[in-house]
């Protein structure tokens, strides 16, 4: 089904897929072809950042004039002016439904692991990346394909696209497995991490109900529930203050990676072993001379006026955050001095030094407690309003954070403590690709994006307008790749 969808050779067929069937006879085999699902993690990885935080107020592009054609695909995320043409949009849509084969794989070969345990191990992990993806991917796009099992050709040149709730059905149904029949252990052995535990499945069916479900219903009340479970494990520490999470600074330490703050997160390895992080390189500002980072710099998913702004008010210089996300100067050792002006503020959480460029060690977090703390905040005030236990989780992150904590006093109503709920997710968990993945669950992408747009100071270096965008631009277009392939597949509204 992914050579189908990227409009390759459609009758031939993989002599890697000939070739499993002499390879796969016991658990270790499985156990590679399992370890092949989150490596398969890394292509994904490499364009969900312009998917997500570059269609939101947090990044954008590093400057404005340039005609290239890279400039050109990153403009067009940047503004909302995406194309069904548009290359990084279409191998982004490959990487997940390339994972998704690479899970469905793995499900055909379960049979061969005698070890019930670890059989149930196995389905559990491939099930939570095979449900990540398709999370992204319902959110993104809206109605998409769902493949669970190898489809021929023929059949895949006529397939439809499923609604969002059947979509959604297939990722609930996926998850509450995993968790209701613990297929996978409350912690990996330390030999293992990285690899998606029962808290990681816990914490993804969780966002997974609160985006798909509303104040009044039972899922949407078991999602806080699920957080509370996360929250209060061994394996997190169950913390009760700031005091108790690993230091803002330190969560993203390379020295320091897989800390109990990590609930699940895409692993890289640096050292020429070809699994190494690529963002340092690709966030560091263009031209910097290997001041910053050794090797070719693009700028991209440049931090906003926006997003900084938004530290400061909040922090009046005291947000511990801001530094470790952010970088806006740095030091050229050939003049010895510091570089303010042009091109010299970068997405600073991912860039760290490198022997070889896009090698490096940084992991990406996808799911942390921070994450779960603040969606436990906001779930529990969307049900029942605020209450010594969601101010709780909310104050532990802004104590962390050293910013001012809040009384009851100070959000007495819903209202006010979703605002500030809503802020603080923005602020601990930016760069994470979270925040276009919150503006859509709240129903409120359009006006932030629209409100960004026409307050940025670079968008006045252009010399054409910058459009606001419309509802419909919220969701991505089909690849044109996959539409050549059947012409009767319906496109999105507005493409």
């Amino acid at each position: 089904i992914v050579m189908v969808f990227s409009a390759c050779d459609l009758d031939q067929y993989p002599y890697s897929e000939v070739a499993a069937d002499k390879y796969v006879k016991d658990a270790s085999s499985v156990n590679n072809l399992v370890l092949g699902c989150y490596n398969s993690l890394h292509d994904v990885m490499y364009y969900e950042w312009a998917m997500t935080e570059l269609r939101s107020d947090n990044g954008r592009m590093y400057a404005a004039g340039s005609s290239s054609n890279t400039t050109r695909l990153v403009e067009q995320l940047d503004q909302g002016t995406i194309v069904p043409e548009n290359e990084w949009v279409k191998t982004y849509w490959n990487a997940c439904y390339a994972t998704i084969a690479r899970v469905n794989n793995v499900i055909s070969y379960l049979d061969v692991v005698t070890d019930e345990t670890l059989r149930n191990q196995y389905e559990g992990e491939v099930l939570f990346l095979r449900s990540l993806e398709y999370f992204n991917l319902v959110r993104l796009w809206g109605p998409v394909f769902i493949v669970t099992s190898k489809v021929p050709s023929e059949v895949a040149r006529d397939m439809q696209r499923s609604t969002v709730d059947e979509v959604y059905a297939l990722i609930e149904g996926d998850l509450e497995n995993i968790v209701n029949n613990e297929l996978l252990p409350g912690k990996m052995a330390d030999g293992d991490l990285g690899r998606a535990d029962l808290n990681a499945a816990k914490a993804l069916l969780a966002k997974v109900y609160a985006t798909h479900y509303r104040a009044g219903d039972e899922k949407y009340a078991r999602a806080a529930r699920l957080c509370k479970e996360v929250l209060e494990s061994e394996s997190v520490g169950n913390p009760q203050s700031g005091s108790d999470l690993v230091a803002y600074d330190k969560v993203f330490d390379i020295g320091n990676e897989m800390n109990k703050e990590i609930i699940f997160a895409v692993r890289y390895l640096s050292g020429n072993a070809g699994i190494g992080s690529p963002f340092g390189n690709m966030f560091a500002p263009v031209n910097n001379g290997a001041n910053v980072i050794i090797g070719t710099s693009s700028g991209y998913n440049t931090p906003t006026d926006n997003i900084i702004a938004a530290y400061e008010q909040r922090g009046a210089g005291a947000d511990k955050r801001l530094d470790v996300n952010i970088a806006q100067k740095y030091f050229n050792t050939t003049t010895q001095t510091w570089v303010t002006e042009g091109n010299c503020r970068y997405c600073k959480k991912y860039v760290n030094p490198v022997t070889t460029q896009y090698d490096g060690e940084s992991d990406w977090p996808v799911i942390r407690v921070a994450d779960i703390a603040l969606l436990y905040a906001e779930l529990t005030n969307e049900i029942s309003g605020p209450s010594a236990d969601n101010l709780k989780y909310l104050n532990m992150v802004c104590e962390r954070a050293g910013v001012s904590t809040y009384t009851l006093t100070d959000l007495p109503g819903l209202y006010d403590f979703r605002k500030a709920v809503r802020n603080e997710r923005r602020l601990e968990l930016a760069f994470e690709n979270q925040r276009w993945f919150d503006l859509l669950r709240w129903g409120i992408a359009t006006q932030t994006v629209n409100n960004y747009l026409n307050s940025e100071l670079l968008y006045t270096e252009y010399s054409y307008t910058v459009n606001d965008i419309e509802d419909w631009q919220t969701f991505l277009p089909i690849p044109v790749s996959v539409i050549d392939i059947n012409p009767e597949i319906a496109q999105n509204t507005g493409y």
